[in-house]
């Protein structure tokens, strides 16, 4: 079956390309000739741009400061671009035509595809900059074709548009009748969709594990082996930091914290500073501003590296421990076996909802996913999980 895919591919953010690569290939795993819809509107481009732009106010300035500064951030940025790009260009099985609005899409034929599929990600998102009515399949009426299936969507802190915005709010109800089955992410959306009243009295919202988790790490090792294989210039043991969006003092005391030893079991002193692993860090498009400087807090050295998705999941691979806010970063810390250190896993229902397949506390702040009793347990919950999307994918008929 021909199947299309509309989700955050594009975004240069590792748990965005990770997550679309992953649904493709389990698709494709399960028969399917899959192509990603190249959807790429002009909000999603201003929110990640390329390092000298001005297609907004603020991206205009940031690039007047980059070019007055100095190049050194014009050239991280460029290189970090070079290997998403290579990804998309390598790894992603895109559709021939690239599509910048709404209207773009609606004016395609869709006809020769048997699905069209919403998912995964934070694309039901109504507050982030980049949202659109399109990651709701609004471009094709439900019997024109091809069935239409939500795969683990996100709706991030929540669905409900603002208040008064009853025309968003029907929109969204008229859009979601619509489909063939509705699955999501967390249990919160699922509640949130409910609760809101966006789906009619009886509907099945079904909770789907991330696609990132339908896949062991011999699949990644396998799959991305030229970007797992590719030399990182990491000379000694490091920590692998990761923190999408703003900065986060807290996440990089903690960093600190664990290349000093003092979160080690067994702890009892600090370690002497010639004996400490390195910090090595990577960012997110929408953090750009920030990538190549240093952080005020770290007693230790930290590098920033401008790598793409495959160099992120081998920095995890060789990582002895990673720290940050990210939840793909803990999925992969998960699924690679990497002792994980987050600062906000309490107050994340998505990091919560993993944490507690894998039988740990969320109120921690330190996950060991290295004991093996944890990688047990964790093991035998993901192979639920990954039953229950099979059952979900043969009940869409796929």
């Amino acid at each position: 079956m021909k199947t299309g895919i509309i989700t955050f591919h594009a975004a240069m953010n590792y748990g965005s390309a990770l997550q679309a690569f992953a649904l493709q290939e389990y698709l494709t795993a399960r028969g399917h000739s899959v192509e990603i819809i190249d959807f790429r509107s002009q909000a999603q481009e201003r929110l990640y741009p390329s390092p000298v732009c001005f297609n907004s106010i603020y991206n205009a300035k940031q690039s007047v400061r980059r070019l007055v500064t100095g190049w050194d951030e014009i050239r991280f940025m460029k290189r970090k671009r070079a290997s998403f790009r290579h990804f998309l260009q390598t790894r992603m099985q895109l559709t021939d035509r690239r599509f910048r609005s709404g209207s773009d899409l609606r004016r395609q034929n869709w006809s020769g595809f048997g699905m069209l599929v919403s998912g995964s990600d934070q694309i039901w998102n109504v507050s982030a900059a980049d949202f659109s009515t399109a990651y709701f399949l609004d471009f094709i009426r439900r019997g024109q074709g091809p069935a239409k299936i939500a795969y683990a969507p996100s709706s991030g802190p929540g669905i409900h548009p603002e208040p008064g915005n009853t025309g968003l709010e029907e929109r969204l109800r008229d859009l979601l009748s619509e489909y063939d089955s509705i699955s999501v992410r967390e249990e919160t959306t699922a509640a949130c969709l409910k609760e809101s009243g966006l789906v009619a009295p009886g509907t099945e919202v079904h909770v789907m594990p991330d696609p990132v988790l339908l896949h062991d790490a011999d699949f990644y090792r396998e799959r991305l082996s030229s970007g797992l294989s590719r030399a990182l210039p990491v000379s000694r043991p490091y920590i692998l930091f990761y923190c999408p969006g703003k900065r986060d003092t807290r996440a990089e005391m903690l960093a600190d914290s664990v290349a000093a030893g003092m979160m080690a079991d067994g702890a009892s002193g600090i370690l002497p500073p010639e004996e400490r692993p390195e910090i090595v860090r990577v960012t997110d498009g929408a953090s750009a501003g920030q990538s190549i400087s240093a952080s005020s807090v770290m007693s230790v050295r930290m590098e920033t590296l401008p790598c793409g998705p495959e160099e992120f999941l081998s920095l995890v691979d060789g990582a002895i421990c990673t720290v940050g806010t990210s939840f793909h970063l803990m999925a992969f810390s998960m699924l690679f076996g990497k002792d994980h250190v987050c600062p906000d896993a309490a107050s994340d229902s998505r990091k919560i909802q993993l944490l507690r397949a894998a039988g740990l506390a969320p109120e921690s702040v330190y996950f060991r996913f290295s004991d093996p009793s944890v990688q047990e347990k964790a093991a035998a919950s993901l192979a639920v999980l990954r039953r229950k999307a099979g059952t979900f994918w043969a009940a869409c008929g796929a």
